[in-house]
């Protein structure tokens, strides 16, 4: 793998490349006076509207602990590259991940949490330890830890669905859509009402997210999808990843073993 790929990878997980520029400002609708029996018709919609919502939140995978052992092929600028991926989450406390060759060399390891990044470089013995902010170089200072997490693993996210949120139907599908500022959140539910679909993207920037979610296998009574494809584009750069997830346990006791090796080269 070429290094300047290896960057771009190590990126992604700090980042999932662009994921976005989101402004999660919220929305404050003042409705005109109405007659009464309007109103009332005007409230049942919400509620069923919400009600929609709130189903589809309650099938977000809930973990404590979660392993993820998969299949990686990351294609940047339409140059493509296959790896292995070791996935370690902490829910909303860390993200451990081990990036491999195809011959099982490992050539980066990354550690996420709330606070920093720190990423492993073992390419060229690099060790990066940054704060969180770190991630603001590639994106918005809007993300946080939670959106991070929710887009690898196919949930909600939580922070952009509100009761100004419109909902329709497509086939067997729910469609939901928020407009936050220049912000644009899609997302598509199955019959499940798990997400099959979330898209971010900026309408000023020309930023998008898309990811899709598919091969869903119930573990502890909760679906996790075991197949993501993502890719992003802005008005430079266009970046696909497309995970197999080959095993995922949730909740077991896990290691997050991060070492930093005398003769590696310090940046902070």
């Amino acid at each position: 793998m070429k290094r300047n790929t290896l960057n771009k990878l190590l990126c992604l997980f700090t980042v999932i490349a662009v994921l976005l520029s989101c402004k999660s400002k919220k929305l404050v609708l003042t409705p005109e006076p109405a007659p009464e029996l309007v109103v009332v018709q005007a409230i049942a919609a919400d509620n069923s509207k919400l009600n929609k919502i709130n189903q589809i939140r309650d099938k977000d995978a809930v973990f404590s602990t979660l392993v993820i052992k998969a299949k990686a092929d990351l294609s940047i600028d339409n140059k493509s590259n296959e790896v292995n991926m070791n996935i370690r989450m902490k829910n909303n406390e860390v993200i451990w991940v081990s990036v491999t060759a195809m011959a099982g060399v490992e050539v980066a390891r990354a550690l996420i949490t709330p606070d920093s990044v720190k990423i492993l470089n073992r390419l060229d013995n690099i060790y990066i330890k940054k704060p969180f902010s770190y991630i603001y170089e590639f994106t918005n200072d809007r993300i946080n830890f939670k959106t991070l997490q929710s887009v690898l693993i196919g949930n909600t996210v939580s922070d952009l669905l509100s009761d100004s949120t419109e909902l329709s139907a497509e086939g067997d599908e729910t469609l939901l859509k928020s407009i936050i500022g220049s912000l644009v959140y899609d997302l598509k539910a199955n019959l499940q009402n798990k997400v099959t679909l979330n898209k971010l993207g900026d309408i000023v920037s020309g930023q998008e997210l898309i990811v899709n979610y598919g091969n869903f296998i119930a573990l502890n009574q909760h679906d996790f999808p075991h197949f993501v494809e993502m890719s992003t584009k802005t008005k430079k750069k266009s970046l696909a990843l497309k995970l197999e997830f080959l095993k995922v346990d949730a909740d077991g006791t896990i290691d997050l073993p991060f070492r930093v090796p005398d003769r590696f080269l310090i940046k902070n």
